[in-house]
């Protein structure tokens, strides 16, 4: 599908729409059906991908049982495709909609929900939306026919969301290197970039990227960035020896509870937060966080 969504945008972009439409209402290998073709009248990308996500799902009744679950993740994750493309509202009353049709069959609407996790906010996603993604989780979380553990598996999701979303204040408490208990207020800087590590995952390359980076250690030197290091691993002698040695002008400490509190979806894990600790930006690879820092610079 990606290649058809590509091709898609290039020729409307370019002026031949009928080609990629075409190619488009075809179905395609591993999909459930053919998707939906655009009238002429939707003339630009926006429009043509507003109708697509409209009806995408028309011709597919999601309350009857879900025989080919492949087939079906992949037909989802084409849906969610098209979701850059389309205007919010649309996209937004699309997913509720399906949700709402979904609820009629318990099995199908956890099946809704595992799909949504993996194509919106797990690791293999190729579209994180947190606002997308809660309207799939909300009604699995509260729905009372689902077993205790899948309601609480969503539930704290959307806590974690919710917690760290755009635009709220983040504080917490980690020890440092020197074995005291410090807090993220106690820091100051213009812009906060905040890098998760987990024990499971190493972090030895993400770490070196950004300790080799001449925008980011720039900012650094001039004290207009601050870069807190956060190990979510219990504080021992060793780890404390270890982390001492991580980059120049780097602030250093752990926290096992940040795990918990905080949306941690891949590692390492980075934020960006403005002077007075506002989340700007979170979620991020260590990619993600050098193409954010390099216009800073």
């Amino acid at each position: 599908m990606r290649r058809i969504l590509l091709l898609f945008s290039a020729l409307v972009l370019t002026g031949t729409i009928a080609v990629a439409q075409d190619q488009l209402a075809e179905q395609q290998p591993g999909t459930l059906f053919a998707y939906p073709l655009a009238p002429d009248t939707c003339s630009t990308l926006e429009g043509r991908c507003n109708y697509i996500i409209t009806h995408f799902w028309d011709n597919y009744d999601i309350s009857k049982p879900i025989s080919d679950p492949a087939a079906f993740e992949q037909t989802f994750r084409d849906y969610v495709d098209f979701f850059r493309y389309a205007h919010r509202n649309v996209v937004m009353n699309s997913v509720r909609d399906l949700v709402n049709k979904a609820q009629s069959n318990t099995s199908n609407l956890l099946r809704l929900g595992e799909v949504a996790e993996r194509a919106l906010y797990g690791t293999e996603a190729e579209y994180w939306s947190d606002e997308v993604y809660v309207a799939f989780a909300k009604p699995i979380a509260s729905n009372k026919k689902l077993s205790r553990d899948v309601r609480d598996h969503y539930a704290g999701q959307l806590a974690r969301i919710n917690s760290v979303q755009l635009g709220s204040v983040l504080d917490f408490e980690y020890i440092g290197v020197d074995g005291l208990k410090h807090r993220l207020s106690e820091l100051t800087a213009d812009t906060f970039i905040l890098l998760f590590l987990d024990d499971s995952t190493d972090s030895t390359i993400g770490r070196l990227r950004l300790s080799t980076d001449v925008a980011l250690n720039a900012l650094l030197a001039e004290g207009k960035t601050t870069l807190l290091c956060l190990s979510l691993n219990k504080y021992t002698a060793e780890w404390a020896s270890a982390a001492a040695g991580y980059a120049e002008g780097w602030t250093v400490g752990c926290s096992e509870s940040l795990s918990r509190e905080l949306d941690l979806r891949t590692f390492p894990c980075c934020y960006v937060l403005d002077g007075q600790r506002t989340i700007v930006n979170k979620s991020l690879s260590v990619e993600g966080l050098m193409s954010a820092v390099n216009p800073m610079y």
